[in-house]
C-alpha cells in the first residue's frame, strides 16, 4: 500500500481563460483511470448464494443478525437497536464504504485514535486494504473532476463548470467529460456570473474570462453584532424584541431583499448571455434575494451552480477570489504524484475532523470569566467529569467506570461481547441481562437511598417544629410618631420632641413599617403635610430610604406641594444626606418659586389676550358670511366671497366677486342662481 504520510505536493496552477495553457494541456484529453467505473464480473448463481450465506451468517434471513460486523442473533429487539447505535458498528459501517473490513470489538476497543480511518488501521490489515478502490472511492466523492493528457501529466477541473449536480455523467470513460472540458476554450463559454448574499452583504460580478465586465456590492445593517443571526431569523424563534435596533433591521432587511432584487432585474440581459451563474446564498432568506418572484433566474435552470466550497463575507475583492478558484486547473506531473496527494488529502481531513472535535470538547470545559453572556445565543452544556478508564481482566478493550456503575457490569459486558451482543447503555444490559446478576451492592445501594429518604423526612419534621420568630415589637413612641405623621390633625412634632432623646427621635423616624416599609417621613409625604415632612427631615429621618414597593418618600408624595418641600429643604441643607439616592429632581430656593409663579401667570394672561383675539375674528367673520354678495361687495374687504379665508394675490374673480381658489368660485357660481331666484 502507498505511503499515506508522504510530503505535501504542490500542483502547477492554470486559469481555464489562459487560452494558450489551457489548450496545451487539452492535447489528448482523456479520462483518469482512478473516475472509471470498474467493471463487474460475471460469476454464476452458486457464488451468489455463498456470498448471501456469508453476509447473513449461516443463512439466517431472519433480518436478526449484523451483516456489517459480523454478530448476531440477537436475544431481543433493544440489544439490536443498541448495536446499530454503537460507535463500533458506525466506524465499521464507514470502513466499508472505503472498501476495508470490518473491525472486531477487541480490535476496535484497542485502537488508540478513534476518529482515523486510516492511520493505525493499516498497520493491522494492509493486505486487505486495496488502493484501487480507495482511489476510486476519493475521486467519484470529490468535487472535481480528474483527467491525464498524451504527457501523463494529470489535472483537476470543478465539476460545477462541467456539469449540473441533477445531471449525471457517464463515468465509463465516454467522450462526454472531454466534450466538456474542450468546450470552455471557446470564448462564448468563458463568460460567467458569480452573485453572493450573507448577512445582509451582496456582491456580484460578470466576468467574461479574466476580466469583470459588471460589479456590484451592497451592505445593509441587518444583524445585531455579536447575536449571529439575521432579526427576521431571530424573530422566528419567539419573543420578537420590540427595540428601536430591532425595528431598524427588520426594515433593513426587506429593502436589501428589494434592492438585491433591483440589482439582478437590472443584469438581465447581462444574465441572459452566460455560460454559467455561479451562487453562494446559505439559507431560504438569502436565497430568497436571489431567487424571488420578480428576479429573472430560477433554480431550475441548468446554468444556476452552487458553489462547491466555502466563502468568505461577500466583496468585490472575494468574488474575484471565487472566480480565480474556480477557474484555476490544478495540474500534476504524473500520476503517482496525483494518488499520493489525493490520498493524502481524504487521510487528512478525517485526521483533522477527529482532532478538532477532541479540541472543541477541551475548548468548552474551559470557560473565559470575563465572557459577556449573550441571550439570543443557544447555550453550551456544562462541562461534566468523565469517568474513570480502567482494563478489565476479561476484555482487551477499555472501560469506563462512574459512581453509577453497577458492579459485575464489566463481566457482564465481557460475556456479552464474546456472544457478539453490544448494548449502548446500563439500562439495556440491567434490563435483559443483569437480572440473575443481582449482587449485593445493589441492594445495598437500595438500602442506602431508604436511609437517605428517611433521614430528609426526620429533617423537614424538625424544621415544622421549631418554632416561628416572633414579629418585631414597636415602642408606643414609635405608632404616636406614626399617627402624628399620617393623621388628618395638623400637630407640629414639637409636641412629641421631649418623649424622646436626640439619638432616639433619629432612630424612630426611619424605623420601617412591619406592615408596608414605610417610615414616618414616608406617611407625612403621603397623607400631604409638607411642613411634618420639613421638621422630619430637620430631626434626622432620612430621604433615601425605601418602603417594600421600593419608593423613597419623594417618590410616594403624591402632590406638588409635598413635593416642592423636599426640594426647598434640600437647598437649605445641601450636605446633610445623599440625595443622589433620594430621588429628588434638584434643590430649588423660594426665589426660583417666586418666579415660575409670575411666568406661569404671564402664560395664562397671553393665552387669554389670545383667546379673545380668535373669538373676535371668529365674530367678523360670521359676520361677513351673513351679508349679501352686494354688501359684501360694497364692504370691500379681502375675503373669500364663500368661506372668508384670507385672498391671495391675485385673487380667482368673476363678476366683480373675488374668492380664494377654483373650488370656492364654481361654488358660488353653482349656488347664485338658487339666491337669485330667492
Amino acid at each position: 500500500m502507498m505511503n499515506i504520510k508522504s510530503e505535501v505536493v504542490k500542483p502547477n496552477t492554470v486559469r481555464v481563460y489562459d487560452l494558450d495553457e489551457y489548450e496545451k494541456l487539452l492535447k489528448g484529453i482523456r479520462v483518469a483511470a482512478c473516475m472509471i467505473t470498474e467493471s463487474h464480473q460475471i460469476v454464476d448463481e452458486e457464488s451468489v448464494l455463498k456470498r448471501l450465506n456469508k453476509l447473513t451468517i449461516d443463512g439466517a434471513t431472519d433480518g436478526n443478525c449484523c451483516s456489517c460486523c459480523g454478530v448476531g442473533p440477537f436475544a431481543s429487539r433493544a440489544q439490536q437497536t443498541a448495536h446499530y447505535k454503537h460507535h463500533w458498528h458506525t466506524h465499521n459501517l464507514k470502513r466499508k464504504l472505503f472498501g476495508k473490513a470490518a473491525l472486531t470489538l477487541g480490535q476496535f476497543s484497542s485502537r488508540n485514535e478513534d476518529s482515523s480511518v486510516s492511520g493505525s488501521d493499516s498497520e493491522t490489515e494492509g493486505s486487505s486494504s486495496n488502493p484501487a478502490s480507495e482511489l476510486f472511492a476519493a475521486a467519484t466523492r470529490h468535487c472535481k473532476a480528474f483527467f491525464s493528457n498524451h504527457k501523463g501529466k494529470v489535472f483537476c477541473i470543478y465539476r460545477c463548470i462541467l456539469h449540473h449536480k441533477k445531471e449525471e455523467l457517464s463515468t465509463d470513460g465516454g467522450d462526454t467529460w472531454v466534450e466538456r472540458c474542450q468546450r470552455l476554450s471557446i470564448a462564448g463559454y468563458q463568460r460567467w456570473a458569480i452573485l453572493m448574499v450573507s448577512g445582509g452583504h451582496f456582491a456580484g460580478a460578470i466576468f467574461s474570462g479574466g476580466v469583470a465586465v459588471v460589479h456590484k456590492t451592497h451592505h445593509s445593517y441587518v444583524t445585531r453584532r455579536g447575536q449571529g443571526q439575521a432579526q427576521v431569523n431571530r424573530d422566528q424563534h419567539g419573543n420578537a424584541p420590540r427595540s428601536a435596533g430591532a425595528s431598524m433591521r427588520r426594515y433593513n432587511q426587506a429593502q436589501f431583499l428589494q434592492h438585491v432584487q433591483d440589482i439582478v432585474a437590472s443584469w438581465i440581459d447581462d444574465l441572459k448571455g452566460c455560460y454559467l451563474v455561479l451562487y453562494r446564498a446559505v439559507g431560504s432568506l438569502n436565497q430568497s434575494a436571489l431567487f424571488g418572484k420578480n428576479s429573472p433566474l430560477t433554480r431550475e435552470d441548468p446554468r444556476v451552480r452552487a458553489l462547491p466550497f466555502p466563502t468568505r463575507k461577500p466583496t468585490y475583492k472575494e468574488v474575484k477570489r471565487v472566480h480565480e478558484t474556480v477557474a484555476s486547473v490544478e495540474v500534476y506531473d504524473s500520476m503517482e504524484l496525483f494518488q499520493r496527494a489525493l490520498i493524502a488529502s481524504t487521510s487528512k481531513t478525517a485526521v483533522k475532523t477527529g482532532t478538532d472535535s477532541n479540541i472543541d470538547r477541551n475548548k468548552k470545559t474551559q470557560k473565559s470569566p470575563s465572557k459577556p453572556i449573550d441571550r439570543a445565543k443557544s447555550r453550551e452544556r456544562p462541562p461534566r467529569e468523565l469517568p474513570t478508564q480502567i482494563v478489565s481482566s476479561e476484555d482487551d478493550g477499555p472501560c469506563f467506570i462512574d459512581s453509577e456503575t453497577p458492579a459485575g457490569w464489566i463481566k457482564t459486558l465481557s460475556e456479552q461481547s464474546s456472544n457478539g451482543v453490544i448494548t449502548n447503555s446500563r439500562k439495556d444490559l440491567l434490563n435483559d441481562c443483569a437480572v440473575d446478576n443481582s449482587s449485593d451492592s445493589d441492594q445495598e445501594n437500595v438500602s442506602a437511598r431508604k436511609e437517605r429518604n428517611v433521614k430528609l423526612k426526620k429533617k423537614k419534621k424538625v424544621e415544622e417544629k421549631q418554632p416561628k420568630k416572633a414579629p418585631l415589637k414597636i415602642s408606643a413612641n414609635i405608632k404616636k410618631l406614626w399617627k402624628i405623621a399620617s393623621g388628618k390633625d395638623v400637630i407640629s412634632l414639637e409636641t412629641i420632641r421631649e418623649e424622646f432623646a436626640a439619638e432616639e427621635l433619629r432612630a424612630a423616624c426611619n424605623a420601617p413599617d412591619p406592615a408596608d416599609g414605610n417610615t414616618a417621613l414616608h406617611k407625612a409625604a403621603i397623607a400631604d403635610k409638607p411642613h411634618m415632612v420639613t421638621e422630619i427631615l430637620t430631626a434626622g429621618g432620612d430621604p433615601c430610604l425605601r418602603n417594600h414597593a421600593l419608593q423613597t418618600p419623594y417618590a410616594a408624595a403624591p402632590h406638588p406641594d409635598t413635593r416642592v418641600a423636599f426640594r426647598l429643604f434640600q437647598a437649605q441643607f445641601p450636605d446633610k444626606y445623599n440625595y443622589s439616592k433620594s430621588q429628588i429632581p434638584g434643590p430649588v430656593t423660594p426665589e426660583q418659586l417666586e418666579q415660575e409663579r409670575e411666568k406661569k401667570a404671564q402664560q395664562k394672561k397671553a393665552k387669554r389676550q389670545r383667546e379673545k383675539e380668535k373669538q373676535v375674528e371668529k365674530n367678523k367673520l360670521n359676520k361677513f358670511l351673513h351679508m349679501t354678495d352686494v354688501q359684501k361687495v360694497r364692504a370691500d374687504l379681502m375675503m373669500c366671497f364663500l368661506c372668508g379665508s384670507k385672498l391671495p394675490r391675485p385673487p380667482f374673480e368673476y363678476s366683480n366677486f373675488t374668492f380664494c381658489s377654483i373650488k370656492c368660485l364654481q361654488n358660488h357660481r353653482n349656488l347664485r342662481p338658487l339666491h337669485n331666484s330667492a
